[in-house]
């Protein structure tokens, strides 16, 4: 008797640590499936493909007017558009998510669909741009509103995406971190293909660059409402008692605890450190990406230093390996939550080089294009990690997640803030256009 508790109470301890034990898998390879298995199954892989989709509309707006770098450069040559894009947009977004933290109980349909909504407003405000009859100053000026404006309707999404993903499955999160990473991807990808097949003429390449961002939003919001009506998503509609039951039946909460404290403070009590974690990772991804990036000079390759290209090649590069990160963050390395700081230790040790590579008159272009990729992915893997992990704290009930979603979109976008201040400091301090 002492052996098998010795071997379960190992079995359940290598489960929580590291993922499913050998005898956790045998068990569950000769349990046989419960009535109705197939169809929940289906449920649940359905509502990841629309995490995904919904995860690229969520910071699509502003990856897309990053990816219009060059546009903006031709627009208004005399000004450092993405170091100031980056701090305005971060600033409203803070601002917008912090005041929203506050709001003890929310729906997310309001702040999901009025999210995407205001954002569609954004890019459709910033596709008129090339016909109104104001100069460059002026339009520099309402740039910065409509991004401005963007950061307040993100930061709705914020308040909610977050939360929403703690709803489902465990591993919900990464399928979120997924889309985040494809909305960067599709962004850039839409760009180099309107500026490859629309060359002769930088307006007309925009121009259809932010029509298709407008329909991928509209696709968005399409895949957010199917994803409501799917049986998984019942229980967000009903009352907290069946919010918990329904959470445990697909798997995602520990055993219910009645009375537990779900107060910010309370919940912050459990989950500091990986918050702190995460303002950490994502204040080094806004000091290098977009600006740092979009700043290192064009030095051997001449063949693409005109119309932006290289630029353009390196966001392309950090992207691809970002994404590509994302799918694997199931391959932890040891990594867990009690350990994360590993993350921002890694990512810091880069920062030298991708400072080397925009400011030295000696850095090479391929060099260059290394240091990007292995940033765009220690950003896909760490930034991605750190928010999947706080998820996987023990004894997280399913209210206490929700409250742990809303910290976590104050520490991102206060993260990305103090990033984006801090790279318009640096920027200045070396003088990078």
């Amino acid at each position: 008797d002492s052996v098998a508790f010795f071997v379960s109470r190992s079995s359940k301890q290598m489960d929580a640590e590291s993922g499913w034990s050998q005898k956790t898998l045998l068990d569950r390879a000769e349990t046989p499936r419960k009535p109705g298995q197939n169809e929940m199954d289906a449920e649940e892989w359905t509502a990841k493909v629309h995490i995904v989709v919904i995860g690229v509309g969520y910071l699509f707006p502003i990856a897309a007017i990053w990816a219009a770098f060059d546009y903006w450069k031709e627009l208004f040559p005399d000004q450092n558009v993405e170091f100031a894009v980056t701090a305005f947009y971060q600033v409203g977004s803070i601002v917008t998510v912090g005041a929203l933290s506050l709001i003890d109980s929310f729906s997310f349909g309001p702040r999901i669909l009025g999210g995407f909504l205001g954002q569609l407003l954004c890019l459709a405000a910033i596709l008129d741009f090339r016909w109104l009859p104001v100069p460059s100053s002026v339009l520099y000026q309402l740039l910065l509103l409509v991004v401005l404006l963007c950061s307040v309707a993100t930061g709705f999404l914020d308040s909610a995406l977050l939360s929403l993903c703690s709803q489902y499955s465990s591993n919900m999160q990464g399928y979120l971190q997924i889309g985040l990473g494809f909305g960067t991807l599709v962004s850039v990808i839409y760009r180099d293909g309107t500026k490859l097949f629309m060359s002769r003429d930088v307006e007309d390449s925009t121009c259809a660059f932010f029509v298709i961002a407008l329909l991928t939003v509209l696709l968005c919001i399409s895949s957010y409402l199917h994803l409501m009506s799917l049986p998984a998503s019942k229980h967000l509609n009903d009352s907290s008692d069946v919010l918990q039951a329904a959470a445990t039946s697909y798997g995602t909460l520990s055993s219910p605890s009645a009375g537990r404290n779900t107060s910010l403070s309370a919940v912050l009590q459990i989950v500091w450190f990986n918050q702190l974690m995460i303002f950490a990772n994502f204040i080094l991804t806004t000091i290098c990406y977009p600006a740092l990036i979009t700043a290192i000079p064009c030095r051997q390759m001449q063949s693409l230093a005109s119309a932006e290209w290289f630029q353009t090649l390196l966001l392309t590069i950090f992207t691809l390996f970002d994404i590509s990160a994302r799918f694997v963050t199931h391959i932890r390395f040891g990594l867990h939550h009690g350990n994360i700081q590993w993350t921002v230790i890694i990512r810091a040790l880069l920062l030298p080089l991708m400072i080397f590579c925009a400011a030295s008159q000696i850095g090479n272009d391929v060099l260059s294009m290394a240091a990007v990729a292995c940033f765009g992915f220690l950003n896909g893997y760490c930034a991605s990690l750190c928010l999947i992990v706080v998820n996987e704290i023990p004894d997280l009930s399913a209210e206490q997640r929700k409250t742990c979603g809303r910290i976590s979109a104050v520490s991102v976008n206060c993260g990305l803030c103090v990033g984006s201040l801090a790279a318009i400091a640096l920027g200045n301090r070396l003088k990078l256009s």
